[in-house]
């Protein structure tokens, strides 16, 4: 039997272990502190008071083992049919029907499951919250829904976009003790996946998801879904306490901005820039940005690129970011200093620029081996030559360390001479991230644009919470490309080293690809990384190159008729010079009135059966509606009868494509485009026709 002193040892040694618990991380971890970690840009500046790591489940190429193995850029991670079943491991083969059981993911100990991601999934998963069973249901329901399928009472529709963000769905689910995810399905049907798992280091108290508890956190999820709906609104007490600054800077020169003192912190730089030409000014001015009396720069990068939508001015809102489409940019990352902070801006142009803008500081207490700095340094390469057979992964950043992730972007220049998405796409590699001393990626994904939250190589142009497309010039992906990923509730920790690596995987040979990329991370002060300083070469002028569709892949056994060879011009129609249009230019027309019309006689050539009609128009600011006829019969252009050809921000390409249809065998045939929008000042764009039919397919 126990004496009394071992029972007393004993109670004592579990109060430790309770008290120890709560106290490493000030309270237990609920859906709610971690609900408040969704928009808390200050926890990251901080080292976790209790450590944690996060991982990635993926469905990556299973052949994929070794940079010194034949299969490690292999893109088998989903489609249907892998070589290699892409799961931790098979549960039950497959049976008669074709259907198996496999495991996506199985952590031991305390954590939270916070991002999940797939472009497309069959089946059905099984979630195990500390070996209780909390959903067995459609697999696409728990990657995009799952929230309000656990607790459809308490998760009113209203607050769904905030948590679905594209792809990509984040709403934290927190267990103490384990979590295991198993997927029913059949392997020949398409079944991409990510599961992003935060795992504490024990002891550490978590409260495990509880759906019936959902509704009592109902105040925090109306709190992030206000801010995630207007994430750049700025919410401190008081806003006009900012430090303006404004200067004129002459090429080839350099000048300090704003320089602060003391232990303090930036909580907002906003920067607006003004001069020649914007698209290379912003990229030729660079961001200096100094703490402690830093001999290198934690920040260094092209003005426009540190804020996420270069080149160029390209609106969008995010929760760090901001991009106005007056071209003011906005940052909000907290960036803590122990003694000092000093801006400055170097211009490599030949031309001057003014700029003007704020800093706001606040008050700040450097914590010795807490505290971390703030650091962004942008690299790019020129002339590299993308391709699908030579294959390469692209440094993003290798550093040695202590600190965590909490974004990426990357900034392209595809000047693919395919139109269509399946042909020009750039991003079939994955991401590659190694944390700390693991000699296999902690990350490995199944797709760059995966990476960023959406999928199926979309041109669409986008801004969330957490990720975006700012720029897109299109046609498909062609052109200059923009895209973001922010970390907040899911950022990155490393204790000791940090690669981050992104393949380039493209649909052809493509020479003239130019990659540009950034990693934004914390780190403690002295963190040594693969930096090179930004040079001019790096910051040189870039065009997209002229060019002429040609037929690849998804554009294959397609010809291709510029617009200004089939019209007729008059007072309304001319052709402009643009660099995005084939062969340099692009036919405008002004639309007089509401069912005004324009028509183009198609070639005598073609065959008149089962043909098939894609139109490339352009998407202005002052862009309106037409609907498409061919010899008077309406077609449907992606399945739509009315075109939008307003984008707000952009002058952009974009494919539009009809049912297939039959030709007049004589007589010629006539497409027209009709306004169909209000009357006003507006323009429709059209660049080329592309034309299917037998005889080329």
């Amino acid at each position: 039997m126990m004496n009394r002193k071992c029972i007393f040892l004993a109670i004592i040694s579990v109060l430790v272990t309770f008290f120890s618990n709560r106290t490493a991380t000030g309270q237990p971890v609920t859906t709610g502190t971690l609900l408040r970690e969704m928009t808390d840009l200050k926890r990251l500046a901080e080292q976790p008071a209790h450590p944690y790591k996060y991982i990635q489940f993926s469905s990556y190429d299973r052949r994929s083992t070794s940079v010194n193995e034949p299969g490690w850029f292999g893109n088998s991670d989903g489609f249907g049919n892998e070589p290699v079943p892409g799961f931790e491991k098979v549960l039950k083969t497959p049976d008669e029907n074709g259907t198996g059981e496999y495991l996506i993911a199985e952590v031991k100990g305390p954590g939270a499951i916070l991002r999940l991601w797939t472009a497309r999934i069959n089946g059905k998963i099984r979630l195990f919250l500390d070996g209780s069973a909390i959903y067995e249901g459609p697999a696409h329901d728990f990657f995009w829904k799952m929230p309000e399928k656990l607790a459809p009472e308490a998760f009113p529709v209203d607050y769904r976009d905030a948590f679905r963000q594209f792809d990509a769905t984040y709403f934290p689910v927190p267990f103490a003790k384990s979590c295991r995810i198993e997927w029913i399905g059949d392997l020949k049907k398409t079944h991409f996946y990510h599961v992003g798992i935060r795992v504490y280091e024990p002891p550490c108290e978590v409260e495990t998801f509880d759906p019936a508890r959902l509704s009592s956190y109902l105040p925090r999820i109306e709190e992030v879904t206000e801010i995630m709906r207007d994430p750049g609104k700025d919410r401190v007490d008081d806003p006009t306490a900012v430090t303006p600054f404004e200067a004129e800077i002459s090429g080839q020169s350099k000048k300090e901005l704003i320089r602060f003192s003391g232990s303090r912190a930036i909580e907002y730089l906003s920067l607006k820039m003004s001069g020649g030409d914007l698209n290379k000014l912003l990229r030729q001015s660079i961001l200096n940005v100094y703490f402690d009396d830093s001999s290198v720069p934690q920040i260094q990068s092209p003005v426009g690129d540190f804020f996420g939508a270069a080149p160029g001015i390209n609106p969008y809102q995010s929760v760090p970011f901001s991009v106005k489409p007056d071209g003011t940019m906005e940052c909000r990352f907290l960036m803590p200093f122990r003694t000092s902070a000093r801006i400055e801006i170097e211009n490599l142009s030949e031309e001057n620029v003014r700029l003007r803008g704020g800093v706001r500081v606040a008050g700040y207490d450097w914590t010795e081996g807490k505290s971390m700095h703030f650091r962004a340094r942008w690299r790019i390469n020129h002339e590299l030559k993308a391709s699908n057979v030579n294959v390469t992964d692209i440094p993003y950043l290798t550093a040695f360390g202590q600190g965590r992730v909490v974004g990426a972007t990357s900034i392209l220049l595809n000047p693919s001479p395919a139109p269509a998405s399946n042909g020009n796409w750039w991003g079939e590699g994955d991401e590659k991230i190694f944390v700390d001393r693991g000699t296999f990626p902690s990350f490995f994904g199944t797709g760059s644009e995966d990476y960023y939250n959406y999928s199926w190589s979309s041109s669409a142009i986008f801004s969330l919470p957490y990720c975006g497309q700012p720029r897109n010039d299109g046609p498909g992906n062609r052109g200059f490309v923009s895209n973001y990923r922010w970390h907040i509730l899911d950022d990155i920790p490393f204790t000791d080293r940090l690669a981050f690596y992104m393949e380039l995987l493209h649909h052809g040979e493509v020479p003239g690809f130019a990659y540009g990329r950034m990693v934004y991370l914390y780190s403690l002060p002295g963190l040594p990384d693969d930096h090179v300083q930004v040079t001019k070469d790096d910051v040189r002028e870039q065009t997209v190159p002229e060019w002429e569709p040609m037929a690849y892949r998804g554009s294959n056994g397609y010809r291709f008729i510029n617009a200004e060879e089939l019209i007729h011009f008059g007072s309304n129609i001319r052709t402009e010079e643009w660099s995005l249009g084939a062969g340099g230019k692009i036919v405008i027309w002004h639309p007089a009135f509401q069912g005004d019309k324009i028509s183009f006689s198609l070639p005598e050539d073609m065959e008149t059966s089962n043909s098939r009609l894609v139109i490339t128009f352009a998407k202005l600011p002052d862009g309106g509606e037409v609907s498409v006829y061919m010899n008077g019969n309406l077609l449907k252009m992606n399945g739509e009868e009315v075109i939008n050809l307003c984008g707000p921000h952009h002058r952009v390409l974009r494919n539009y494509n009809s049912v297939p249809f039959d030709l007049k065998k004589e007589g010629g045939n006539e497409l027209t485009v009709e306004y169909v929008g209000k009357a006003g000042n507006k323009k429709i764009g059209i660049d080329f026709f592309w034309i299917k039919n037998k005889r080329l397919s």
